[in-house]
């Protein structure tokens, strides 16, 4: 007996490759990568940031390659699940659904947490930050569910915005250089006050939190169904959306190291981008950029909200939930052709979320649950040309498989790091969700014939 609706709705495919682009990157936010996320590896790896940065970059590059692949060889909306139940089978397909899941459901608070700050410094206001937040996540989803080729042009629109916030950075620092370039090949951080060499594992470190400034480019491969050419314009979309990101995010943070008048008060600085600004700019060019900072992290959310959609829209009729459930999650509102209950579903608990008042924890364990994530895509990189020889691979990443081997030991190597400094809580959440792995698997996924046959 079907678990599930016996005919789903379609997505309609109105997207093109450069829609898709747009979107990612949105989904990214360069901006509050920068301004929100990247002070965290400020704090850690001092003028390392740069190497952290590159690192990250050429290890993005890496799950790129993976992630442009699969995208091709088994285009879904469902993405990195899809991916993992191809290859390895239903136990893994559900226990990284459920990782995505919680991975996607933290993002949008952790943004829209750091985004109040740059509010309140564009209105010159005091509002309470966790008031903002809830604010602007409860008004993400509500756009989240309007026509995505509308989203499309609104998020492309915001992204020039974005983009243009961040020129601002990269004008104010090489335009009033103070530093030598030497600054960016000799790694220091405060060490009581004092500079001091930054040490290797410090650098290491931060390259988490780089890949988390990267990380949103692997979301192209959840709008394949939204795209015109299908599944043939995924690589494009992936590798030109990191490419965007990576080039975007890194040119402003060597423009601030060039160009802080002094690299202790900077590194000392919670706010070392706003340090720059002050140094440099006026009041006035402040404000507006904390307003362009603000509107590019909605933005991002929003964008974030639309692929949610479509990763619980996939679940919903691949049958993983209660007939009820698969049922509601794979309707289709028929104004906004969007999955518009499906892209609500994470609403209520992500909004709660913004409450949490500890930015710098909601910020470690998304990182902790990405490289989970990645990490099973490089496997599933590594092994579905050896394991589905029945599926063909169009595109095929150069030099397989020394990118997905690459990809699996850097995502593995951090990943083991952090979770072995990791809160107590945090383990005790990742135990939990391959429980309920183990659990909805055994009782919904060895039933269901849509997830079966995927």
């Amino acid at each position: 007996m079907a678990l599930g609706p016996a005919h789903s709705p379609e997505l309609k495919p109105t997207l093109s490759v450069p829609d898709v682009v747009a979107i990612t990157v949105s989904s990214v936010t360069p901006a509050s990568s920068v301004f929100v996320i990247a002070p965290f590896a400020i704090a850690q790896a001092g003028t390392g940031v740069i190497w952290a940065f590159v690192l990250g970059g050429v290890l993005a590059l890496m799950f790129a390659l993976c992630y442009a692949e699969l995208g091709r060889a088994h285009s879904a909306a469902g993405g990195e699940y899809v991916f993992a139940k191809r290859v390895f089978g239903g136990m893994a397909g559900y226990a990284t659904f459920l990782t995505v899941l919680a991975m996607l459901l933290f993002i949008p608070p952790v943004l829209a947490t750091g985004a109040a700050t740059y509010l309140n410094a564009a209105l010159g206001t005091q509002l309470d930050s966790q008031t903002v937040a809830l604010l602007i996540v409860a008004a993400s989803y509500g756009l989240g569910i309007l026509n995505i080729k509308l989203n499309a042009w609104v998020t492309g629109a915001c992204l020039f915005l974005e983009v243009a916030a961040l020129m601002v950075i990269v004008v104010l620092g090489f335009g009033h250089a103070q530093q030598p370039a030497s600054v960016l090949l000799s790694p220091q951080m405060l060490n009581n006050g004092v500079l001091a060499a930054a040490p290797l594992a410090l650098v290491i470190g931060a390259v988490g939190t780089a890949l988390f400034s990267f990380n949103g480019y692997g979301g192209a491969v959840l709008l394949a169904e939204d795209m015109k050419c299908g599944g043939r314009g995924v690589p494009k979309a992936v590798l030109w959306s990191l490419v965007l990101v990576v080039t975007i995010e890194i040119v402003p943070l060597v423009a601030l190291l060039i160009g802080a008048p002094s690299l202790e008060q900077m590194l000392a600085s919670p706010d070392p981008i706003g340090y720059l600004l002050t140094a440099h700019g006026n009041a006035t060019l402040s404000r507006l950029v904390s307003a362009g900072i603000f509107l590019s992290v909605f933005n991002a959310i929003v964008a974030l909200v639309i692929q949610i959609g479509r990763v619980i829209y996939s679940s919903g009729r691949d049958e993983l939930w209660t007939p009820s459930m698969n049922r509601a999650f794979t309707r289709i509102h028929p104004k906004w052709e969007s999955p518009w209950l499906a892209t609500l579903f994470l609403a209520v608990p992500s909004a709660a979320l913004s409450f949490s008042s500890n930015l710098s924890e909601l910020t470690s364990f998304t990182v902790l649950l990405i490289l989970g994530v990645y990490l099973i895509v490089g496997l599933c990189a590594l092994f579905s040309r050896v394991l589905r020889r029945d599926r063909e691979h169009p595109y095929r990443m150069p030099l397989w498989p020394l990118p997905a081997l690459l990809a699996v030991i850097g995502a593995g190597y951090l990943f083991v790091t952090l979770l072995a400094a990791a809160a107590s809580r945090d383990i005790l959440i990742i135990a939990g969700i391959l429980v309920v792995s183990v659990t909805l698997y055994g009782t919904y996924g060895k039933l269901s014939p849509a997830f079966q046959k995927l």
